[in-house]
């Protein structure tokens, strides 16, 4: 996966230009949201400390020798976070630096009360700034056109609840498959085909999160593929299908003043797919099978913006640590004094 292409280019041009000229009218603040696109393309992918550091040298590299700039010059906070979501219910969404990280904690706490306060699933999540950093990089990608995401990780790293958590603060439908006894082709097809529908024809703003466990067949990644490529699954949407996409898009194309032709329909309706159904694929990077699949389907690395999960730091794991123990209660046997004595 460590390969980059002019789409990469494209997508870091894609996030600056999603700023508020307002927010980056200095030199320093619009270097900050530079070298903020380029780590989100390029360094989030990287798997080791060597790497970043290497990553880092050259961004402070050019700061110097293009700009007659240090890297403190530009970049003034613990971490370089850039979002939309630090003000809930905003209208615009601002996408901007976010200068205060206990603010960002704070914020992104509340969401995730919000979330388990309406879920029928809710997650118990320790919010520490590593995660958040993840969660904002997955906002980040499903809020780009053409946006998906492959995040790289083992299992148990929250790459699950982290979607959905970022999905919910920009205010996105998650859809996911229940893998069940006797699910294959057939209920595949049918799974994606209300998901294209739900973006593409009600215009709803969707993540199609999937991951490499629910890989029942090969094909479905050929699918998947396809889907990256150009929005379009070959012979999933029927006669049938197309009657109800043509009925749902004739007056959008009508108040757009475009020329309603069936081939017309049909572009116009993967247009559509494309803006609103954003794929974010959580597989693991262990053995052979992800290196045969990346080989065989080139759009999971191609058409999707890459997010390493590193092992979590042990501050983070001793900040987890704390927040389940800390309504544990622990009492000392009758009699003793806590010397020696054991839990009970």
């Amino acid at each position: 996966h460590y390969t980059f292409n002019l789409r990469d280019l494209s997508k870091v041009v894609q996030g600056i230009m999603r700023a508020d000229s307002r927010s980056t009218g200095a030199v320093s603040q619009l270097l900050a949201l530079w070298m903020h696109e380029c780590s989100r393309i390029f360094e989030d992918r990287l798997i080791n400390d060597e790497d970043h550091q290497w990553f880092r040298r050259v961004q402070e590299d050019l700061l110097s020798t293009t700009f007659q700039l240090n890297y403190s010059d530009v970049v003034t906070t613990p971490r370089l976070i850039f979002g939309d979501f630090l003000i809930p219910g905003a209208d615009p969404k601002v996408y901007a630096q976010i200068p205060d990280m206990s603010r960002l904690v704070k914020v992104v706490e509340e969401y995730l009360d919000d979330y388990n306060s309406m879920s029928n699933a809710p997650m118990k999540l320790v919010m520490f700034l590593d995660a958040i950093e993840h969660v904002s990089r997955i906002t980040r990608v499903i809020k780009l056109p053409l946006g998906n995401a492959l995040l790289l990780g083992v299992g148990g790293s929250g790459r699950q609840s982290l979607t959905r958590l970022a999905a919910y603060m920009e205010e996105y439908d998650v859809v996911q498959i229940e893998i069940a006894k006797g699910y294959g082709n057939n209920e595949w097809r049918e799974d994606l085909k209300k998901a294209l529908k739900k973006a593409g024809m009600e215009g709803r703003d969707t993540v199609f999160l999937f991951t490499d466990s629910q890989i029942v067949m090969e094909s479905f990644l050929e699918d998947i593929n396809n889907i990256l490529n150009s929005g379009e699954v070959p012979n999933l949407i029927g006669n049938d299908d197309m009657e109800q996409i043509s009925a749902a898009m004739r007056p959008l194309m009508q108040t757009a003043g475009l020329p309603i032709t069936k081939m017309g329909i049909y572009s116009y309706f993967l247009n559509r797919v494309r803006s609103y159904l954003h794929l974010v694929l959580c597989f693991s990077p262990i053995g052979d099978a992800f290196r045969q699949r990346l080989r065989m389907f080139p759009s999971l690395v191609n058409c999707c913006t890459i997010d390493w999960f590193r092992e979590w730091p042990d501050e983070a794991l001793r900040s987890v640590a704390r927040s389940f123990y800390s309504d544990v209660e622990l009492e000392v046997p009758n009699g003793g004094d806590g010397g020696g004595g054991g839990v009970g």
